[in-house]
This record gives structure tokens, sequence and C-alpha cells, in this order.
């Protein structure tokens, strides 16, 4: 199975520009814990129209026509589904660059024809997710009685498919934006809508585990594969790394990612483990990381 990862750096217009070489550190941790504990070998795409990255191990492809607005920005991201390269790969993975592979990543790529998406702590019809996306009548109607308030939702930080199905998949998420017109976008753009997505069922999707992907406590999450450190919290990515740092400008080595040891712990003292398998069913300002919260 061939296999691609790919992600999304972008300065909005008229934005404050950040310096490239703090992107290039973020980009250098986030690709060396991909290659080292996270085993993965396959592929990797950044997408970005940021001048003068070098991307250091990472195919850079161009990101035309981000919009200003923020969050039409992130929305952007989901409407550019048809700039990854399907033809070329089984399967390919949508992954923010606030994340740490800390585990085996490889098992999460989907072997069935679903919608594979992050878990979120945040239920499918939170106010920042699908709730302000329904009609009054049908958000009464869930309150007065309660029914699916509940529900899990999911994080656009991590979301995958079979590239068979990628029209059908990442496609249902792009023309599910485009329905929405030009009405005010929710709070957590992209994210909002995959939960919408997921809620009324329009394909077929999945949540992989939340003992998986660990928005936080991430002292405590022995059988993680991704850290994933959403807005404020990324001030915390460089205390969890588990690759020693390298000079940006140097592509990762064979001895550089080996560095990394199985063996090493967690800020409590507990090890990490590997990932298993996907489980059943029960995502503003400068140069931008494209986030989901938790």
């Amino acid at each position: 199975m061939k296999t691609l990862i790919f992600s999304h750096l972008y300065q909005r217009p008229g934005a404050p520009e950040q310096a490239p070489a703090a992107l290039e550190a973020t980009l250098a941790m986030w690709l060396d814990h991909l290659r080292g504990p996270g085993h993965y070998a396959g592929d990797i795409i950044l997408f970005t129209n940021v001048a003068g990255i070098s991307g250091g191990g990472i195919t850079l492809k161009p990101y035309p026509d981000v919009p200003a607005d923020a969050r039409r920005a992130h929305l952007h991201r989901a409407l550019s589904y048809h700039l990854v390269p399907t033809a070329d790969y089984d399967v390919a993975m949508q992954m923010d660059l606030d994340l740490l592979a800390v585990g085996d990543i490889n098992p999460l790529f989907p072997t069935d024809t679903r919608l594979w998406a992050a878990p979120s702590d945040a239920t499918s019809l939170d106010w920042r997710h699908a709730w302000t996306l329904l009609p009054r009548w049908r958000r009464w109607s869930y309150r007065y009685s309660g029914w699916r308030m509940k529900e899990p939702g999911v994080s656009a930080c991590v979301v995958a498919s079979k590239t068979a199905v990628w029209e059908q998949n990442f496609g249902a998420w792009a023309r599910m934006i485009r329905q929405h017109g030009n009405r005010p976008i929710p709070h957590l753009s992209d994210q909002s809508f995959l939960n919408l997505l997921y809620f009324e069922q329009t394909i077929a999707m999945c949540r992989w585990s939340p003992e998986l992907i660990r928005h936080r406590d991430w002292d405590t999450a022995d059988a993680a594969c991704l850290f994933h450190f959403p807005c404020s919290r990324r001030e915390h990515m460089a205390r969890y790394q588990r690759v020693p740092r390298r000079q940006v400008d140097s592509p990762p080595s064979e001895t550089h990612v080996r560095a990394w040891q199985p063996s090493l712990t967690l800020a409590a003292g507990k090890r990490l483990s590997t990932a298993a398998g996907p489980t059943p069913r029960d995502n503003p300002g400068a140069a931008q990381l494209p986030h989901a919260l938790p």
C-alpha cells in the first residue's frame, strides 16, 4: 500500500509575515517525529504559499488562492482536496503541523472505504462544531429531547481516506462547504463542516480511538501515537518532543531519526507504546499552521 501524508502552511494576504526560520523549525520537528517514533517511511507533501521554505525532506507544492479572511482560509484546505495527487497513492492522510508522532502511525491508514477522522474532546453538536449549521427547529428538537446531544465529535487535525474513494469522501466535505454559500462561517470553519458530515452520516465515516490521538493530558497517554497541540497548547510541543533537534537546513538522516529510542519515557515516567489499529465509530494570524481545536 503506497501512502501519502500531506499538510498545509500558508500566508494570508495582508497578514503579518512570520520568520521562515521559525516555520522551518516547526516543520523539522513534525517531520523528524514522523520519521522517528512515527515509523513513517512514505511520501510527505506540504502545500504552501510561503516564500523561503526549503522543506528539508518534504515535497513542496504550490498552494494558490488563499483567502485573506482567517476562517475562509481554513475552509480553503478542505476545498483544495483536488490538489492532492491521489492517482499516485493508495491512501492519503491530511495531518496538521501542530501534531507530534510519538508512536507507530502506520496502523492509522484506512483499509476500508470510510472517511476517517481524529476524535474530538467536544461533541458533534458542540456550538463550535455542527450546532450552528443546523436549522433552528432541529436545534430546538435536540435540546428539548436531549437526543444525540452527547454524541462524540471529530477533529480535522487528522483526516484520511483511500484514494479510490477520494471524491466520495473528501469531495463530500468540500461539497458541504460549498452548499453553505455565503452564509456566516461557523466557529471552527472546516472542522465544523466535518462534524456536520459526521453527524448527518452523509457518507460512511469513522473516528479513531481517543486513546490514539490525544489533545491534552499527554503525560498519561500511554497508547497514543499522535499528540495534538492546538492553539494555545502549541507552546507545549517542544516539551514533548522525542527526537533531538537538528539544523533545519539539513534533511533528516537515518542516523538522526534513529537517535529516538522506544525506551524514552513521558514526563510522568510512563513508557510510550505503539498504536493499536483503527477502531469502529463509537478538527488566525501570520503564516499559519492550520489547526483544529480538540
